[in-house]
């Protein structure tokens, strides 16, 4: 992710240095200056192992996609000529990074800087209600809360550059604390055990320790999901899904609209972004399967 953004200047960005050839000398050297510095703003979240650094990592890259793409049509309407491995080089490369920015596998790696000594973090799935139309509208959101009074400031249009300012950062401050939400949803590696993390599902973390678990693996397709000792926290995600089943019993609060109610459960539903990686962390620390 990090060389992916690194050349970023030399494939999107130079699409957009293009584009920006039919804009006045002054806007020119505005959206420039805005674009480096969001470019820097991304490279240093990518090198700094964070939930928050994840988030910015996670809104900029499919941003520079549409970046890539307005800047391609926008230069190739000012210039005829504009070369297709050219502008095939700036889509691609933002593509790649998004990609890549998108994978459980970064994820985990960013969040897991939060750990230390024996700790290890690896990120909830998304749930799957969230996935489909709220997180794409919040991200849109921010993007569209920073791009468009950057925008408006650039090209003089004073009045609307101050209520998009207004408005437009409101909105995307308070999207990115909602997006911050799904980099803070995790199982937690503890010495003694590990703790799922996940509060839109419960009110608070819970410990499963190592001692009383039972066993730990692929939920069967016949699970009854009413059960009274059973907790379901996936939020019914995409992908494979993990049963613990304990010993004895563990304490969970889970979110609800109403009177918060906690419940003793022996068997827990959770979905990991890479399932057969957190059973085989498992495996590492002796958790029973």
């Amino acid at each position: 992710m990090r060389l992916l953004w690194l050349v970023m200047p030399w494939s999107a960005g130079a699409a957009a240095a293009d584009a920006l050839g039919a804009c006045s000398e002054a806007s020119a050297r505005i959206l420039s200056a805005e674009l480096w510095a969001a470019w820097a703003l991304v490279m240093t979240a990518t090198l700094v192992r964070r939930p928050w650094a994840l988030t910015v990592v996670r809104i900029a890259a499919p941003a520079s996609v549409a970046v890539a793409v307005g800047a391609v049509v926008a230069a190739a309407a000012w210039d005829a000529d504009l070369a297709a491995p050219r502008a095939a080089a700036a889509i691609a490369g933002a593509a790649i990074a998004t990609a890549v920015a998108l994978l459980p596998e970064t994820g985990n790696s960013m969040v897991d800087g939060l750990s230390y000594g024996n700790e290890r973090r690896m990120l909830l799935r998304t749930p799957f209600l969230l996935a489909i139309a709220p997180i794409p509208l919040v991200w849109a959101a921010v993007v569209a809360g920073i791009v468009a009074p950057a925008v408006l400031w650039a090209i003089e249009q004073w009045i609307w550059a101050i209520v998009a300012t207004a408005t437009g950062l409101t909105a995307a401050v308070l999207g990115f604390r909602s997006l911050q939400q799904l980099a803070r949803r995790w199982v937690v590696f503890v010495p003694n055990g590990f703790v799922l993390h996940d509060r839109m599902a419960t009110r608070e973390p819970f410990l499963l320790r190592r001692a009383d678990v039972a066993s730990l693996g692929p939920a069967p397709a016949d699970i009854d999901l009413a059960a009274a000792d059973l907790v379901d926290i996936s939020g019914n995600a995409l992908g494979p899904v993990l049963l613990v089943v304990l010993s004895g019993q563990v304490e969970v609060v889970p979110r609800t609209t109403g009177t918060a109610q906690v419940l003793s459960v022996s068997q827990v539903l959770f979905s990991p972004t890479r399932p057969g990686e957190m059973l085989a962390e498992a495996a590492r620390r002796r958790i029973p399967r």
